[in-house]
């Protein structure tokens, strides 16, 4: 059980000091859920802070016939872990939008492309402008069907991927800390955000868990976030003028297998005592390569949270920006997922 942490003010402040000069971290996991019989201090909305009238966040509630209208038809669309759909528009480019579409409404909207209305956030903005709109608290609580239910939010996660109170709905900003900017905004309803739980949570009632996937069902849910992965690393090194990587199939089955091996013997790793090291699981798929580089990451929520962990991760991070790597494999299998970088021969 993890234990509650109470507010405090100084450490905050002294928090968000740290980050802005340099705050060294490395993702490998996420943190998981526990109840708790304790009270719970109240969220208190942020003083002088006032929701733009339009903008991103308005999508929330929309029904799908409203957002076809405004952007047509999706490029593709994925299932995910939670019951609600993926519609994927603008790949490729500086629009790259993902929104959240379960029981024809709009139920959570990620924004990663820097062309798009994210106000009063701008993507590329400096941490500690940001921090001058919003007020960060270190816990939110509220009330879901009756429960309890409090976020408690560990220095990284306030410094990279705080969450705010939004008007009626919710803001959780995604920052890369080796630069001090925004990277990525997204948007949740109360209901999805208690069902997917991003961060730790206590709570005091009962909490219903999404069904858990059909086999079949994970199957296509790992293939889709493989995708995105690949969406996201290109978007990411667009935004550092570095061209985009090609998705390699060989690579990324020598991904796959690494992730349900990880899964199936329960280790986190990047060496296998049966398939050996990156270069042997490469080469066992036939894979040609000169240079070759991994990441993995573990027990996230889904390929987003992955993705802003290797970002804020320095090793992880070299691999998305080495500028070398022309083709990547991506292999998703539940909650494991690798990354196999190659520069071809």
């Amino acid at each position: 059980m993890t234990a509650l942490r109470k507010s405090n003010v100084l450490i905050l402040i002294i928090a968000i000091i740290v980050f802005l000069v340099t705050f060294m971290f490395d993702f490998s996991k996420q943190d998981s859920s526990s109840p708790s019989t304790e009270s719970k201090i109240e969220y208190k909305k942020p003083t002088a802070f006032k929701v733009p009238k339009k903008g991103l966040h308005t999508l929330i509630g929309q029904t799908e016939k409203s957002v076809m209208n405004q952007f047509g038809e999706p490029e593709r669309i994925d299932p995910t872990a939670y019951g609600y759909q993926w519609w994927i528009y603008g790949r490729g480019t500086q629009k790259y939008l993902q929104i959240g579409m379960e029981n024809n409404k709009v139920v959570t909207v990620f924004a990663l492309g820097k062309d798009l209305p994210t106000a009063p956030f701008k993507m590329g903005e400096d941490a500690s402008d940001i921090y001058k709109k919003v007020t960060l608290n270190d816990s939110l609580t509220l009330t879901y069907k009756q429960a309890k239910v409090e976020f408690e939010f560990e220095e990284d996660e306030l410094m990279v991927k705080p969450l705010i109170k939004f008007g009626n709905h919710w803001v959780q900003l995604y920052f890369d800390h080796f630069t001090n900017k925004l990277v990525g905004v997204r948007y949740w309803t109360s209901d999805l955000l208690i069902k997917q739980k991003p961060y730790t949570i206590v709570y005091r009632g009962h909490l219903d868990n999404p069904p858990e996937p059909s086999e079949q069902e994970w199957q296509n849910i790992d293939q889709a976030e493989e995708q995105e992965i690949l969406d996201m690393t290109n978007i990411f090194r667009m935004n550092h003028q570095l061209k985009p990587v090609e998705l390699n199939d060989p690579a990324s089955q020598a991904a796959y297998l690494h992730s349900k091996e990880m899964n199936d013997k329960d280790y986190f790793s990047h060496d296998s005592k049966w398939q050996g090291s990156l270069s042997d699981r490469l080469q066992k798929q036939g894979v040609d390569f000169r240079v070759a580089g991994e990441n993995i990451a573990w027990n996230y929520t889904d390929g987003i949270s992955a993705v802003i962990g290797w970002i804020n991760s320095e090793g992880h991070r070299k691999n998305l920006l080495d500028k070398r790597f022309t083709e990547l494999g991506v292999g998703v299998y539940k909650k494991y997922y690798t990354q196999d970088f190659i520069q071809s021969p």
